[in-house]
């Protein structure tokens, strides 16, 4: 008696074979490919943080900082005052000018004027770590910013090379070498700030510019300068506008100031918008100008002042509404 054979079902075609293979390849291959690439990302994240740390070969120990010679660096040398130099025109220059003048390309915007290092007494005096210090906190009530981001060895060589254009030298006093203690670097009793006479006191760190605003500064075009136009007739908030903001926003409102360097590769730097711009949002909201004013921006550029009071503040404010209504009517004559 014949049996027929088992039924398997239907076979599949060579075609349908051929295509699950295929799949089976794709998809094989895209696991292999995401594993490599999770191996390498542990990797290189595992070399940056060992280098973050100091490891590797002529690092430094494990979570020390490289230290920094303060002692040395107060004594000035021409190797210090030819990276000054080179420093200056990249930094300084716009605004006191190639020769240490103050007739920068931005000197005529700027009230008070840039300092003329050739000539008189500075405001506060000329010792090489007061010089340092006004290099890295800026001077308030002044478009001279801070320029905290620069290496200390580039501050002291900046130091030594305005030093070197004023007609007479000023000794430090023993304040402003104590100021030198917390930003040597090392620190310790072993730190050249110790030998150069340097106490423990704590210096304020100037604020800096988050990264999320710094990298949407470097992706905005150069913001509109507007006109600089004659003076208006004083008013209540006259004299505080020109002690307080014609520094950085120029003396009517036309902006155009570069009032902080976000970085010199590539070279950027942070310039003020015209009050005619359509960024200000503050010509609608009182009490948001009044908060800026009054709190300036943390971490960023405007300093605050508040020590303003709400008469200040509003006498300011219709001010700054005359110099914004003014631009606009600038603007829309020029375009």
């Amino acid at each position: 008696m014949s049996h027929d054979p088992a039924p398997h079902g239907p076979r599949e075609s060579p075609t349908a074979v051929e295509e699950k293979m295929a799949s089976s390849l794709a998809l094989a291959q895209f696991l292999v490919t995401g594993t490599v690439l999770c191996v390498v990302a542990a990797l290189a994240y595992i070399a940056g943080t060992h280098a973050a740390k100091g490891g590797g070969h002529g690092g430094e120990a494990s979570g020390a900082k490289p230290k920094v010679d303060v002692a040395a660096l107060l004594s000035p040398t021409p190797e210090l005052i030819s990276s000054g130099k080179q420093l200056f025109a990249v930094n300084c220059a716009s605004c006191h000018g190639t020769s240490g003048l103050g007739d920068g390309v931005a000197a005529a915007a700027l009230n008070p004027k840039p300092r003329n290092f050739t000539e008189g007494t500075w405001r506060y005096g000329g010792g090489e770590a007061r010089v340092v210090r006004t290099i890295t906190e800026g001077s308030p009530g002044t478009a001279m910013a801070a320029f905290s981001s620069l290496p200390l060895q580039d501050r002291f060589a900046l130091a030594h090379f305005v030093r070197s254009l004023g007609p007479k030298l000023v000794e430090d006093t023993p304040e402003d070498l104590a100021w030198l203690g917390p930003i040597g670097g090392g620190g310790g009793a072993d730190s050249g700030a110790a030998a150069a006479g340097a106490g423990a006191g704590a210096v304020a760190v100037t604020p800096s510019i988050p990264i999320e605003r710094a990298m949407q500064v470097l992706a905005e075009p150069a913001p509109p300068v507007g006109a600089a136009l004659a003076s208006i007739e004083p008013d209540a908030g006259s004299s505080i506008y020109a002690a307080r903001c014609a520094s950085c926003h120029g003396t009517s409102g036309e902006g155009g100031v570069h009032v902080r360097m976000l970085g010199s590769n590539p070279y950027a730097q942070v310039v003020t918008w015209s009050f005619g711009s359509a960024k200000a949002a503050w010509a609608q909201d009182a009490g948001g100008f009044e908060r800026l004013v009054l709190q300036g921006s943390t971490g960023y550029v405007m300093p605050a002042n508040g020590d303003l009071s709400r008469a200040e503040l509003r006498d300011l404010y219709l001010h700054v509404l005359k110099l914004r209504a003014r631009q606009e009517t600038a603007g829309r004559a020029g375009s």
